[in-house]
């Protein structure tokens, strides 16, 4: 068979940018007329050749199309197609939400007995609890069902609650209150349906027949496990809520979880906690909007303790405690928990799905149109009780819509994958802080700040105590060969004093010079060791100086400092029943009991360990109150009545400081305050206005106070100044720390929100 050498080959020169039919075409004819010219020479339109040339130029025409437009369904900002765009949404983490429901807050009414003994309190001990789940029907749709999210406790007092008396008998005192409460409902209905588990199956999938399935309720095997679902499978923290009728611990939403009652009207129905679990599962939405279950990899050993004893099927061998196995193999600390998989797999039992299905724009549902209850669905958590009035939407059904678009799908994930579901910035902290449900305490407030040590604080103690290990040695050497020196120095003194000694008192006539020599010589011996007992005495004087220095550094004052890491400290305030500020960092060291409940703190930091960077350090405490008043001095038109023009002026300085829209140091714009005044109907002009705690240091005379002091606390000595006053915050000298008719706010060292409390009574005006 013959051999072929390069030389033997044509070189081609092909263009590899002609990628439509035309480009294509040319260039074929073109290839052919160069390469073929003996070969083929009729390239007429209507010729085979030509035949042969345009149906290459399609294959390749079609080819390129299709290679473009599967590189282009590989990116997320250009698929267009919904199946690829829902696997990147997968990839990237973004859950796909087969239809998005519509959310209300229903108004629940009960009438409870009021206290026999004081009829101007209600009677709790009288109020029911209800179970979440109750079922209300729409008025406006009578297909349209919403549930209750959240258990609905007439026991439990909150800020936007209403009790409203009713006067009745032949001694016209307070019978009975009518009890308002509100609770979140989701539109959509419970269904329950089981699956039988035989053999183990990695990965199982399981998919519920309905479509438009909002949310898993719950997934109980046969033994009574509970499977939970998590974002992903390696997620081995599951969190858990549980209600205070759930923990023996709590009898009340006002208890900690140390069974502790806290003195405050902060209720705080729900905790928070985090537990490990090998039976989990994840869910993804289908492209026929159905959504499936899918479960771990992971079987139990026969005999064995599920949450202590597991078997992984990809690295099957593995040693496993307990095991007799002595395998010289490592568990991949990516799997899960440190015994675990990617989740357990059901085996040999029958699964029960709780799930809810409903929801889309048809959910959507106008004010006061909710009020049919479900009888059947309502389960009252305790024995007595009163029941269940009546119950409305005030406000609408909203929220609702039908499936994601691809477009909201790409958007969508583009902004899940940026934030990683995770705090990063101060503001991350307070947005995730601010989103955690009020079912595990309410938050009106908050702010947060970074504090970072010095880049070298963490190890100022362990280099110091390293350093103290060489130069505490070196300085006892020194010591020594200093005590040394002198021994010897006072050894040669004694000879030296000897020898002038028996000089004397010998008289024999020897060489003066030598003499004179031996003694100098001794002189000059002790002269040296003069030199070096200094030189050593200097270098142990600088080394214990350098340690302490050393030492110190364990102490610096890192207070006030603002960085990029560190510990992240977090400031909250909370409501209490009549809507006014709760909280005191120094609570206990003071020994009052205005400070925020234990457990919503607790409830806080749980919630945020499960997004905050492993290298921050939260830490959550009270804020600080700055309770103030007001007065005012204008002059009214001529024709009105000043009366009303005051009542006018109060209405508005209320309404410029409704406590919602104050916040962590936030400061006071008295112009502001001026101009509003400035247009309220009948007022001419304004003196001045002067925010205060006790008086009004802006009058000329006679200056009026507010017969209390607006105080309590002091920030100076952090110590109580005013017993008598329980009702309000910390001191602050408004006067001094005006400028420009802007009163600043505290420094971040004392976080601080400034509010008018009991503004009927500290609201003070004159009207000319």
């Amino acid at each position: 068979m013959p051999t072929y050498g390069k030389k033997e080959f044509k070189e081609s020169n092909v263009n590899y940018l002609n990628k439509d039919f035309n480009s294509l075409k040319r260039a074929l004819v073109s290839y052919a007329e160069s390469y073929f010219p003996n070969t083929y020479r009729d390239f007429n339109e209507t010729s085979p050749g030509m035949m042969l040339l345009e149906m290459n130029a399609y294959v390749g025409d079609v080819t390129s199309f299709y290679i473009d437009q599967q590189y282009r369904e590989m990116l997320l900002p250009l698929a267009e197609e919904r199946r690829n765009i829902m696997n990147m949404a997968k990839m990237f983490g973004y859950k796909v939400k087969p239809i998005v429901p519509s959310f209300v807050d229903l108004t629940f009414t009960s009438i409870v007995d009021a206290m026999t003994d004081d009829r101007s309190f209600v009677d709790y001990t009288n109020a029911s609890t209800f179970a979440e789940g109750i079922q209300v029907k729409s008025n406006f749709n009578p297909d349209l069902i919403f549930e209750t999210l959240d258990v609905l406790d007439f026991r439990v007092s909150g800020s936007d609650d209403i009790q409203a008396p009713t006067i009745g008998g032949d001694d016209n005192l307070v019978t009975d209150y009518t009890l308002t409460r509100k609770v979140r409902a989701i539109s959509g209905q419970t269904k329950s349906k089981t699956f039988t588990i035989t053999s183990p199956e990695k990965f199982r999938k399981i998919t519920l027949p309905e479509t438009n399935v909002i949310d898993i309720i719950s997934c109980i095997d046969t033994n009574g496990n509970e499977w939970y679902e998590v974002d992903f499978l390696a997620q081995d923290r599951v969190p858990i809520k549980k209600h205070y009728t759930q923990d023996n611990l709590r009898d009340s939403a006002y208890y900690n979880l140390d069974g502790q009652e806290y003195i405050q009207d902060v209720p705080v129905p729900y905790s928070l906690s985090y537990i490990t679990s090998p039976k989990r599962f994840t869910r993804e939405t289908n492209l026929d909007n159905t959504t499936s279950l899918i479960f771990g990899n992971g079987i139990l050993k026969n005999g064995s303790i599920p949450e202590n004893d597991f078997m992984d099927l990809e690295q099957l061998g593995i040693v496993i405690p307990g095991s007799s196995q002595d395998l010289n193999e490592s568990i991949d600390p990516l799997l899960g928990n440190e015994y675990s998989t990617l989740g357990e797999t059901p085996n040999q039992t029958t699964l029960t799905i709780t799930y809810r299905v409903g929801g889309g724009i048809d959910s959507n549902s106008p004010s006061a149109t909710i009020s049919d209850r479900v009888e059947d669905s309502i389960i009252k958590l305790h024995d007595g009780g009163t029941d269940i009035s009546t119950v409305t939407n005030e406000t609408p059904a909203i929220g609702g819509k039908n499936a994601e678009s691809a477009e909201e799908i790409r958007e969508k994930t583009k902004a899940f994958f940026a934030t990683q579901n995770r705090c990063v910035t101060k503001e991350d902290y307070e947005a995730r802080v601010l989103n955690m449900s009020s079912r595990f305490g309410n938050i009106a407030k908050v702010y947060v700040k970074r504090t970072e040590l010095p880049q070298n604080f963490y190890y100022q103690d362990a280099f110091a105590n390293l350093l103290a290990t060489y130069t505490d040695p070196i300085v006892t050497n020194i010591q020594s060969v200093t005590n040394a020196l002198d021994t010897e120095k006072t050894n040669l003194n004694i000879i030296k004093e000897n020898v002038d000694t028996e000089l004397d008192n010998l008289n024999i006539d020897l060489d003066q010079e030598e003499l004179n020599g031996v003694v100098g010589a001794i002189q000059d011996e002790i002269s040296n060791i003069d030199n070096v007992n200094e030189s050593l005495n200097n270098e142990k004087i600088n080394l214990l100086t350098e340690n302490s220095m050393i030492q110190g550094l364990g102490t610096i004052d890192v207070s006030g400092l603002d960085n990029s890491q560190g510990t992240i400290e977090v400031n909250i305030l909370s409501y209490d029943n009549n809507k006014n500020l709760v909280g005191n960092p120094h609570a206990l060291d003071l020994g009052t009991t205005d400070n925020i409940p234990q457990i919503l703190k607790s409830n806080l930091v749980s919630y945020l360990d499960n997004f905050k960077l492993l290298t921050d350090d939260v830490v959550v405490q009270d804020g600080h109150i700055i309770n103030f008043g007001v007065f005012f001095d204008i002059v009214a038109e001529p024709y009105v009545n000043k009366n009303e023009v005051k009542l006018r002026c109060i209405q508005n300085i209320i309404n410029y400081f409704r406590i919602e829209k104050m916040q962590f140091s936030q400061p006071i714009y008295i112009s502001k305050l001026e101009y509003e005044l400035m247009g309220v109907e009948g007022v001419r002009s304004i003196n001045y206005v002067t925010i205060s705690q006790d008086s009004d240091y802006n009058a000329t005379d006679n200056a009026d106070t507010f017969g209390e002091n607006l105080f309590r606390y002091s920030f100076d000595n952090g110590e109580i100044i005013d017993n008598e006053n329980t009702n309000y915050g910390w001191y602050y000298d408004f006067q001094t720390n005006q400028t420009n008719k802007v009163i600043l706010p505290p420094s971040p060292a004392n976080p601080a929100v400034f509010e008018l409390k009991n503004p009927r009574q500290n609201i003070r005006g004159v009207v000319r």
